[in-house]
């Protein structure tokens, strides 16, 4: 009776031991996967537009699902959400295309950081100096 509970157990301790060893062990070298200005220029159109859909979608949901900030509580998403406010996908991935064609020295920076220097920085910039911009569709 004890032997047909100890084949299982041993098969399932076997089992368990044969998949940590065939598991990467990244938890000490991860690094951060972020898409830089080199992948950015090698991707086909379609992806770029993709991309920037995925950090819109991210931004929306966030906009409409978020509760009021904590307060000391620091994101990046509130300057996101109106920085990136009526500029059409295309536009943006126009943005960022001219960026790193005039910042040839910033290709290993993130995409992210692109679109902050593209297009939230000097939008919130423009807000806060007073400046009126033409109005744009929303991003979608």
């Amino acid at each position: 009776m004890k032997r047909a509970y100890l084949m299982p157990i041993c098969g399932v301790v076997l089992l368990l031991i044969g998949l940590a060893g065939g598991m990467p062990s990244h938890a000490a070298e991860r690094e951060s996967q972020l898409l830089t200005g080199q992948l950015w220029q090698s991707m086909s159109p379609d992806a770029k537009v993709a991309f920037i859909w995925g950090i819109g979608n991210l931004v929306e949901y966030e906009r409409v699902y978020a509760t009021s900030w904590q307060e000391g509580h620091r994101s990046l998403v509130p300057y996101l959400v109106q920085g990136l406010s009526g500029v059409p996908i295309n536009e943006a991935v126009d943005q960022i295309d001219a960026y790193y064609a005039t910042h040839p020295d910033q290709l290993e920076r993130s995409v992210v950081d692109a679109i902050f220097q593209a297009i939230v920085f000097p939008k919130l910039q423009a807000a806060k100096s007073g400046a009126t911009t033409t109005p744009r569709r929303p991003m979608r």
